[in-house]
C-alpha cells in the first residue's frame, strides 16, 4: 500500500509571503488546495473535471454547475480584490497583538473604518473551529469579570460587569500552562458554569477550582474534582496560578487596548481572537497562524453586513478605542 505524506503548507516570513502572494490566481489556488485537498470533486454530479471562468468560477465539465471559493464564506460578495483579503488575514495572525481597525484601514487604504471593523469582526468568527478538541488531563477553572472602573463590590458580587469564564490546561508541575478557554457567561450559576465545562472540557478529566458551591454539583459525575480554598492556597501547582495569569492578561488587553471600556456584544469575538493567539503561541513559524485561519475562512459561512449590528455608535465608540490599540 502506498503511503502519503501530509506536509503544511505556509509561508514562513512576510517577505515569502509577497512573494507567494503577489498576485490574485495565487491566492485562489491555495484556497482550493485547502477547499479540495484531494482534487476538484463537483458537489452535484461528482465529475472531477473542471475549467476556470474570467471570473475564477470553478466549472464542472459535466453537469457545468459553477463553484466559488468564496462565495458563501465570510468573503462573499466582498468587492475588494482577494489579494486584499490575504493581506489582511496575514496581519491579523501574525501580528503579536494582532490589527485594529484603524490600522487596517491604513494599511489596505480603505475609505471607512466600518468596512476595516467589519473585515476583522468577520475574521474573528473564523478564529474557532466547531470541531476542535477539548481541553483534558488537569484543567484549571474560574471566572472573572470585565468591566469599567465602578465602584461597589468586587468580584462575584460586582454588578454591571461582564462574566467570563476561563479554562486553562496545566501540562505538568512547573507552571506549564497548554491551551486556554474563554467564554462570556450570563451568571455564576451551576446552568451557566456546568455549559461552559461540558462544552469545552473532555469528561474525566482532573478540574481544579476554588470552594463556589456552584462547581460540585456540576463536575461530580463527569469529572474529578479538586476543589482548592483560595485564601489558604499557596501559589504552586496545586492551586489556580493557570486561570489568575490568563485573566490579568486579558484584563490587560482591556486595559490598554479598550480602555477599560467596551461593546459587551463585541467582547466573545475579542475573546476568541485572543485563545487563537494564545493557543499558537508556540508555533516555530508565524505563517502556521495564517494557514489556519485561511483553513477557516474556506470552511466559513457568509455573514452579512446587519448580523454583525453594526451601526453608528460602535464605530465612534471604537475609533476612540482602538486609537490606543
Amino acid at each position: 500500500m502506498k503511503e502519503f505524506t501530509i506536509t503544511e503548507d505556509f509561508p514562513k516570513s512576510e517577505i515569502e509571503f509577497d512573494l507567494r502572494f503577489l498576485n490574485p490566481n495565487a491566492c485562489y489556488d491555495y484556497m482550493f488546495s485547502f477547499k479540495w485537498p484531494n482534487g476538484f470533486v463537483c458537489k452535484k454530479c461528482k465529475n472531477e473535471s473542471y475549467w476556470i471562468s474570467k471570473r475564477q468560477l470553478y466549472i464542472c465539465t459535466s453537469c457545468e454547475h459553477q463553484h466559488s471559493l468564496t462565495a458563501d464564506t465570510i468573503m462573499d460578495s466582498s468587492k475588494k480584490p482577494i489579494t486584499y483579503w490575504f493581506k489582511a488575514m496575514w496581519w491579523f495572525t501574525t501580528r503579536r497583538s494582532g490589527v485594529n481597525a484603524v490600522n487596517l484601514k491604513e494599511l489596505l487604504g480603505f475609505g471607512s473604518y466600518g468596512t476595516a471593523w467589519h473585515w476583522l469582526q468577520k475574521l474573528r468568527r473564523c478564529t474557532i473551529r466547531k470541531d476542535r478538541e477539548k481541553l483534558s488531563e488537569r484543567v484549571e477553572v474560574d471566572e472573572f469579570v470585565i468591566g469599567g472602573r465602578k465602584s461597589g463590590k468586587r468580584g462575584r458580587g460586582a454588578e454591571g460587569k461582564t462574566i467570563v469564564a476561563v479554562a486553562v490546561e496545566r501540562c505538568d508541575q512547573k507552571k506549564k500552562i497548554g491551551r486556554i478557554r474563554l467564554q462570556v457567561i450570563l451568571d455564576y450559576s451551576a446552568y451557566s458554569l456546568e455549559t461552559f465545562i461540558s462544552e469545552n472540557i473532555q469528561p474525566g478529566s482532573n478540574i481544579a477550582t476554588d470552594s463556589w458551591s456552584s462547581y460540585s454539583s456540576i463536575i461530580k459525575e463527569q469529572y474529578h474534582h479538586m476543589p482548592t480554598n483560595q485564601s489558604k492556597a499557596a501559589k504552586d501547582y496545586s492551586s489556580s496560578y493557570g486561570v489568575h495569569l490568563v485573566a490579568s492578561l486579558v484584563k490587560r488587553l482591556v486595559r490598554g487596548t479598550f480602555q477599560g471600556r467596551f461593546e459587551p456584544k463585541y467582547l466573545q469575538n475579542y475573546l476568541d481572537e485572543y485563545v487563537f493567539r494564545f493557543n499558537r503561541r508556540k508555533s516555530k513559524y508565524i505563517g502556521k497562524k495564517f494557514m489556519r485561519i485561511v483553513q477557516q475562512v474556506v470552511k466559513s459561512s457568509k455573514i452579512k453586513w446587519d448580523q454583525i449590528k453594526l451601526d453608528l455608535d460602535p464605530i465612534s465608540e471604537f475609533l476612540s478605542l482602538e486609537l490606543s490599540g
